[in-house]
């Protein structure tokens, strides 16, 4: 006895004669859907076995090759993406690096112009004024610099210090709260007349 026609076809049903369709695999990974779709999708000749098929043997038939196309699609495109993903793995990894070297490298040069205008005697707040690669170089443009800078004046509003600040009474002694209050109070008597 037959298979029913009427069942739903599956990979494993095979028909007298006819060959399953999933017992072929593709013989190269990079078919194309259109290729695949074209030699599948294209109903066969019209033979003995059309008409042991049957319209929903031929329906079922047909549905199987339209899904095996779309999963070989899928695998293709899956196995394209794990490539990428691969590929795009090592050229982030390769990116990082890159990155990284060029952080380490503007690190270091930073802190060469900071340790030549320290040893130079410049105001640090110019060190990233000197220009040059190498030590030799901005060594050279910081005595530049020095030269063109010369003595800095003291910054216009900032005040100067004031030596007698913090040492309390006349006597040059610290005084505590209770003698600055007396000391006010002399300082600032009522006048009774």
């Amino acid at each position: 006895m037959g298979p029913d026609p009427n069942a739903p076809a599956t990979g494993t049903q095979t028909l007298a004669g006819a060959t399953p369709a999933t017992a072929t695999p593709p013989t190269s990974q990079t078919t194309s859907t259109s290729q695949t779709s074209s030699t599948i999708s294209a109903p066969p000749a019209s033979s003995a076995m059309d008409d042991k098929l049957g319209e929903p043997g031929l329906k079922a038939l047909q549905a199987e090759r339209d899904a095996r196309a779309k999963a070989e699609a899928a695998l293709a495109a899956l196995e394209k993406q794990v490539a990428d993903s691969k590929l795009t793995a090592e050229q982030k990894a390769a990116a990082d690096l890159k990155a990284a070297q060029d952080l380490a490298a503007a690190a270091a040069a930073k802190a060469l112009r900071y340790e030549v205008a320290a040893a130079k005697g410049l105001d640090l707040a110019l060190a990233p004024r000197l220009a040059g690669t190498t030590q030799a170089e901005l060594e050279a443009d910081a005595d530049a610099l020095k030269a063109l800078v010369g003595v800095q004046a003291p910054k216009p509003g900032v005040p100067r210090p004031d030596p007698s600040a913090g040492k309390g009474g006349s006597d040059g002694q610290p005084g505590s709260v209770t003698s600055g209050a007396g000391l006010y109070q002399q300082r600032h008597a009522k006048k009774t007349t």
